[in-house]
């Protein structure tokens, strides 16, 4: 028995190390006296996501909620102090203005256990990331995305057609399943040069491998994004990946083997590996990039486009679908493009239509791929106080901040009837809203994304083809209002975006460029 004491001593001990390791850092703000919701051990407020209680975008909105006047507030990512900006002049002095005391994102994965996602553009940090940037710049201008056209229209067309000849018990669908046919098919020819139709062959090896690599879905995939952020060497230890071993060799194998061959023989082909090449001619100038990078940044497609780009669409359709005025009102501006251009959609057109800009700017305000972003200090920054009366506070090297995109544009404070979808408040005024501080869809400053062109081009793409030909509608399956999933990373609906496409009783038909008759239908499809 005169163990026992000596063995609940060494309990206690025990117990007060892992609660001070566990709580050592829990008490900045309070010390400090900014504006947070008490933290719990361990796991600092992201309990409820854990415990898939609550979605991302409520989590943050709770946190964002605190004060109504606060420029910041304060929350904890499990041992981690983070601040959440609220005040669009102290986002644009953080992401603008003061860019390069703020250059970086918190790494959003462990490079040791996924070198290819490690090796990505978004992952990059410093000089290494400003020579990148650099180098795939001119690969999104506008008229590098005009060479990729047709490759998406083609995509966009084979899909398309092959919903139109769907029986009418079949017209109900799971639009993300759906869609990521669409993008893959896309991001396979656009990046990779192979052409895949997926609609056709739902088993063909680039989309199977592609669904699982980039789905952030699943609560596994959210738990392991957490895991590499905030204990990169328990990833490390347990080998938890985003991307399995033997999906990163096919697509980095991918990469080797056309750029090997294209070097051999000289052909060419408009996609991202041939623009890729292009600037690897620099490398006598000792600015090129590796293969292993040009693997890395090509994935980047998959990454940030098969499971994010089809989700938007979704979306932008199930917003159309509920709103059948505004459906209407973009299908007229399609037929008008159409019948103004002998029945193609061209580049030009596409760019050139309003209304669809409208559509898909106020889809992005109301549910924005990117729910949050982020930003690393480097060197100390004084930030204003948070309220009248409080004290200034300096972020430190290495802290993290949050702004709370979706928040932001859900704001009422500088959205009018900011939750209604109301393509009308980009119709009248786009460029306005567009260049406030208040609308980042895609980011702000110099780490804003880099692809949203190419995004915003694939999914109006669609669009056209799609509304042209078709009219989605509510069916029995469809949630109205959108729900989305709790406990997971990445927004999805709660039970799946189900819509009905139905074929146009009068539509305009695309003209038949290669073999067919160059015409314009008005009377069915």
């Amino acid at each position: 028995m005169e163990y026992l004491p000596i063995a609940l001593s060494i309990v206690a001990v025990v117990l007060v190390v892992i609660y001070y390791f566990t709580t050592r850092n829990h008490n900045l703000f309070k010390k400090h006296g900014i504006l947070h919701i008490p933290p719990t051990p361990l796991f600092g407020n992201m309990g409820p996501l854990l415990r898939r209680q609550c979605t991302m975008y409520d989590f943050i909105l709770k946190i964002y909620q605190l004060h109504p006047e606060a420029k910041y507030v304060g929350f904890y990512e499990f041992l981690t102090p983070v601040l959440m900006l609220r005040d669009p002049e102290l986002i644009k002095a953080v992401t603008i203005k003061n860019a390069e005391q703020f250059p970086d994102h918190r790494p959003l994965v462990y490079e040791e256990v996924d070198p290819l996602l490690g090796g990505m553009l978004f992952s990059l940090t410093g000089d290494q990331w400003k020579e990148h940037r650099n180098m795939l710049s001119p690969t999104f201008t506008s008229s590098k995305i005009k060479g990729m056209y047709k490759l998406m229209t083609d995509c966009a067309d084979k899909f398309v057609d092959h919903l139109t000849k769907l029986p009418e018990n079949e017209r109900e669908m799971e639009m993300k399943s759906l869609l990521s046919k669409y993008t893959n098919d896309v991001i396979a020819t656009c990046v990779y040069g192979v052409s895949v139709d997926t609609i056709k062959d739902p088993n063909n090896v680039f989309y199977v491998y592609g669904k699982i690599g980039t789905t952030l879905v699943t609560f596994k995939k959210s738990l392991t994004m957490l895991m590499h952020k905030n204990a990169p060497w328990l990833a490390k230890l347990l080998q938890f990946k985003y991307v399995e071993s033997y999906i990163a060799k096919f697509f980095s194998d991918i990469v080797t083997d056309t750029v090997e061959a294209r070097e051999k023989t000289g052909a060419y082909r408009s996609d991202v590996i041939q623009l890729l090449l292009e600037t690897n001619k620099k490398k006598e100038l000792g600015k090129g990039m590796s293969v292993e990078s040009m693997a890395s940044h090509a994935f980047s497609f998959f990454f940030g486009g098969f499971d994010t780009v089809s989700a938007q669409i979704c979306i932008v359709t199930h917003l159309l679908a509920e709103n059948p005025d505004v459906q209407e009102r973009l299908q007229q501006e399609i037929d008008e493009a159409l019948e103004n251009n002998n029945g193609q959609l061209t580049y030009d057109a596409l760019n050139e239509m309003k209304y669809l800009d409208a559509v898909m700017n106020e889809s992005l305000r109301l549910h924005p791929v990117a729910i949050f972003i982020d930003r690393l200090c480097a060197e100390d920054f004084e930030l204003p106080p948070a309220l009248p009366g409080d004290k200034p506070f300096t972020i430190k090297k290495g802290m993290n901040v949050w702004i709370p995109v979706k928040a932001i544009h859900h704001d009422p404070k500088y959205y009018e009837n900011s939750l209604n979808f109301d393509p009308d408040r980009f119709f009248k005024n786009g460029k306005k809203i567009m260049n406030s501080d208040t609308y980042m869809p895609f980011g702000l400053g110099p780490r804003m994304c880099i692809g949203n062109r190419f995004a915003l081009t694939e999914m109006k793409v669609l669009l056209c083809h799609l509304l042209a030909k078709c009219n989605v509608k509510i069916g029995p399956k469809t949630t109205t209002p959108l729900e989305f999933e709790k406990g997971v990373i990445s927004a999805t609906a709660k039970n799946g975006f189900w819509l009905i496409i139905e074929p146009r009783k009068s539509s305009y038909r695309f003209a038949q460029v290669n073999g067919g008759a160059n015409g314009i239908c008005t009377n069915g499809i």
